[in-house]
């Protein structure tokens, strides 16, 4: 076996989901068994063996480099992870330690099963409109071919990373559970919400990194949650709370529902989550969850040009996959309650991101 080969067998298995995550949702005490259940078949499983979720061949392509980096990533933030877990509070603002959390968490969200497909899905709807107008692709409207990207997790973390820091604005805040039902987690941990954006109907998206509202649910434990969230548009707590404790199980139930609503396929969990409780979650989100990963429409009116060319303006964006979140601890301030929402599709917490030259 050449040095090249070598390299690729060892970096095979790749992890979507980090095992330092699932190790805190993980039913013994040596951290290697976990439950697993099955969002769209119902089959559940006890004491599975945890190395071997949430990962795929190549997830991130045949060289390692991708991997080899996140695991990186994932060497700084576990430690950080379980010191939140024992202490109960986080690390400060400008420490380190808090800008290694950050790009875990968001990372975390654009790395995942769901994201590949979501990503696949945007290209695919995309050639099969141009297919559908354009008489040159006539021979393959009757064949069924499918558009794929070649390796969509790299692309979507080669996007991300690049904007990244945009989202440093967010504030953190850390969910204590003390109450009788307890977090679980998926092969789609970190979940991107928007409760500004879904009270007002508005119709474009409402999940990017720069968009006015956003917010990022991450369950790191059965007891423990952390929280990014635009601060202009809601108040957590009481002012300056880095820490809320959450006692109202109505408040649990409805942020795991956001986790099997979210996920690709599986639910994480260890005995503390009964079987009967996620059958009846998966039950209430087969809805949304059969629902396409994308939307694409037109926008505008269609116009011809002097040359005779028809031109079609298209918007396209993540399905937001609402569910009338209302959770006791937040409210909106006063100025987002009041703010009245532009007409572009993409509402932007800082609006001189929209005046930047690509």
């Amino acid at each position: 076996m050449n040095i090249y080969s070598k390299k690729m067998a060892e970096n095979k298995k790749q992890h979507f989901v980090p095992k330092l995550l699932l190790r805190h949702f993980s039913n013994d005490t040596e951290k290697k068994l976990i439950n697993i259940f099955n969002s769209d078949t119902k089959f559940y499983r006890a004491d599975c063996p945890l190395k071997d979720q949430g990962q795929e061949d190549y997830f991130y392509g045949e060289d390692g480099q991708i991997e080899e980096a996140l695991a990186k990533l994932e060497n700084a933030a576990a430690p950080i992870i379980s010191d939140i877990i024992t202490k109960g509070n986080l690390p400060k603002r400008e420490s380190e330690e808090y800008q290694h959390l950050f790009f875990f968490s968001f990372l975390l969200s654009y790395r995942t099963k769901y994201v590949v497909e979501q990503m696949n899905e945007v290209v695919d709807k995309t050639f099969q409109e141009i297919a559908k107008l354009d008489v040159r692709f006539d021979k393959f409207k009757e064949s069924g071919i499918r558009m794929e990207l070649n390796n969509p997790a790299a692309l979507s973390l080669g996007i991300v990373s690049k904007g990244i820091w945009q989202a440093y604005d967010l504030e953190l805040v850390l969910l204590i559970n003390k109450s009788t039902s307890k977090f679980f987690t998926s092969d789609n941990p970190s979940i991107r919400y928007n409760q500004f954006l879904e009270s007002r109907k508005h119709p474009g998206g409402h999940l990017g990194m720069f968009t006015k509202g956003l917010q990022l649910f991450f369950p790191i434990s059965p007891d423990f949650m952390l929280v990014y969230y635009d601060k202009w548009a809601y108040k957590f707590g009481n002012k300056k709370d880095k820490v809320i404790f959450v006692t109202n199980p109505a408040d649990i139930d409805q942020l795991n529902y956001l986790q099997v609503i979210n996920c690709t396929e599986i639910i994480y969990s260890n005995n503390s989550i009964k079987e009967f409780a996620l059958s009846q979650l998966s039950d209430r989100a087969k809805a949304l969850r059969s629902r396409d990963k994308t939307k694409l429409y037109e926008i505008n009116k269609r116009f011809k040009d002097k040359e005779g060319n028809e031109h079609i303006q298209y918007t396209q964006h993540g399905d937001n996959r609402t569910t009338r979140l209302n959770l006791s601890f937040v409210k909106q301030p006063q100025g987002a309650k009041s703010h009245k929402i532009n007409d572009f599709v993409v509402q932007l917490r800082d609006e001189r991101l929209r005046h930047i030259k690509k």
